[in-house]
């Protein structure tokens, strides 16, 4: 992993006799003892190519377990009696936990390194799985998805610094894994949901192989021996942390040049994680009412088809500059919105994976393309930090929207309030596509 070392990037790594400070998860300037002898357990120095597999899965799994209830939450509504306001609610916990950490710690791994943040998110999503497996009322779900929250966003920032830090020389391919495993892991968590749900106890089987997953993959993530990428740290470089003071919550940094593509790409985010957020909470309901099914695996599949078409487009097409090829995702987004809500009113399925389809896929190529710019404009020490900045806005599209979607489908069922969510969305993706239109 990039900046793997506890100390991160700067800090200096003490030799003791017989052991390695650079194996503690805290530098020297925050160690409880001045002498503090720690065992060389990380000795496992692998090739960059592993080091990158160990990221994007780390945040790949993290964001399939973050979004395996998707559809089985019909099931719990049946089993714990449970409304569709109370499944956006569920929902929005996990936003509610991850934006407020996110912002709190995302400058940490700049100063502990990367590690210490991924490692331990693993982990604790793995109790989160755990946790929701095993509840047996609203609260113990809430409480499930707000550790699985707190996990994502200690290794957001990090996650995707580490893939900078260890990608240099390929900035694009560094924000395009970054993107492709945050929208496949939120695709891919429905459909291996959905898969899992399928035998004898489809509330308890997802979540623990999942947590049983993170947990195998804490093994090589402990292996793994910290270094920086390439060249080593220069010998002379001052301590960038020097007391737990600098551990204290920030106020959120944007980048000193480039701010206004970086806004484009946080609005671009805010608006897709919206039309995210609506898909994975609510698309087993709409669907079922349109498809006139009530089987997992098909509200699921609708969920992935929007989430999979991003993440498939952000891989597999050419990266681009062009500000028109930009603005006609984005316009793209708020057509495939619109033929969603055409397909319920006018009862033709076709519509509504036509619609999923082609908003999914615009949406992956404008994002991507503002992402990369945005990220490039970056301050490499500073990237952790801002771009945790970007991602809370990102994920604020998850929050307020969906309660608010949620709330309107209780008051005036889900169709109407679908709609009206589709045309306030659509007309923000048309305003962005101007945006971007008109910038220099």
């Amino acid at each position: 992993m990039a900046d793997l070392s506890p100390a991160g990037s700067g800090l200096p790594t003490r030799q003791l006799t017989g052991a390695r400070l650079s194996e503690a998860l805290l530098p020297v300037e925050l160690a409880p003892r001045a002498q503090l002898q720690l065992a060389a357990v990380s000795r496992w120095n692998a090739l960059r190519g592993v080091r990158v597999g160990l990221v994007a899965g780390a945040l790949l799994l993290l964001l399939i377990g973050a979004n395996l209830a998707t559809p089985v939450y019909p099931l719990i509504q049946q089993h714990m009696g449970l409304t569709a306001f109370d499944t956006t609610l569920l929902f929005t916990v996990y936003v509610f936990a991850l934006v407020p950490v996110l912002a709190a710690v995302g400058h940490w791994s700049d100063l502990l390194g990367r590690r210490a943040l991924i490692l331990p998110a693993v982990g604790l999503a793995a109790s989160g799985d755990a946790i929701f497996a095993t509840a047996a009322s609203f609260g113990q779900l809430a409480a499930g998805r707000a550790i699985q929250g707190v996990a994502v966003a200690l290794a957001t920032g990090a996650a995707g610094a580490a893939l900078g830090d260890l990608l240099p020389d390929r900035p694009t391919l560094a924000a395009k894994l970054t993107l492709a495993c945050s929208a496949g892991g939120v695709a891919l968590g429905p459909i291996v949901g959905a898969a899992l749900a399928g035998g004898g106890h489809p509330l308890l089987t997802p979540f623990l192989a999942h947590a049983l997953a993170l947990l195998a993959l804490c093994v090589p993530l402990a292996l793994v021996h910290p270094r920086m990428p390439g060249a080593n740290r220069p010998a002379g470089t001052p301590p960038r942390i020097t007391t737990a003071f600098h551990l204290k919550p920030r106020r959120l940094v944007l980048p000193a040049r480039g701010r206004g593509d970086f806004l484009r790409a946080a609005g671009a985010g805010f608006v897709s994680y919206a039309v995210f957020g609506v898909y994975l909470s609510l698309a087993p309901a709409f669907s079922a009412t349109l498809l006139h099914t009530r089987a997992p695996m098909v509200g699921a599949v609708v969920a992935a088809l929007l989430l999979g078409s991003s993440a498939t487009a952000q891989l597999l097409v050419p990266p681009t500059r062009s500000r028109a090829l930009t603005a006609l995702g984005m316009t793209g987004l708020a057509l495939g919105l619109a033929l969603v809500v055409v397909a319920a009113y006018a009862h033709l399925p076709a519509l509504l994976f036509l619609g999923s389809v082609l908003g999914g896929a615009c949406q992956g190529i404008a994002f991507r393309s503002l992402f990369t710019t945005a990220v490039a404009a970056m301050d490499p020490a500073l990237r952790a930090s801002q771009m945790s900045t970007l991602w809370v806005i990102v994920y604020l599209g998850s929050s307020a929207p969906i309660v608010a979607v949620g709330a309107l489908a209780r008051g005036y069922g889900l169709l109407p309030a679908v709609s009206g969510f589709a045309l306030v969305a659509a007309t923000a993706c048309l305003g962005l596509a101007g945006s971007v239109l008109r910038r220099r």
